[in-house]
């Protein structure tokens, strides 16, 4: 018999947007959201993440320095 891969469980809250927000990623992604977790805390881990979208802080930096250019 095989033994379980995963056998600890965590449980955390996050917003309704950011629900939403993971959601739409794991649809286009096709992976669960445990899968996303996954990746995400074994990146953070070992110094391997990959998956990073800017803050909201990045953005509207962007948007000012777009608009001080013009």
């Amino acid at each position: 018999m095989r033994g379980k891969k995963f056998t600890h469980g965590i449980t955390f809250f996050v917003t309704a947007e950011m629900y939403q927000a993971i959601k739409k990623d794991t649809d286009e992604l096709r992976i669960s959201t445990s899968d996303l977790m996954r990746h995400l805390i074994e990146g953070y881990l070992y110094g391997t993440h990959s998956y990073r979208k800017p803050s909201f802080e990045e953005r509207e930096i962007d948007k000012t320095s777009i608009a001080e250019a013009k």
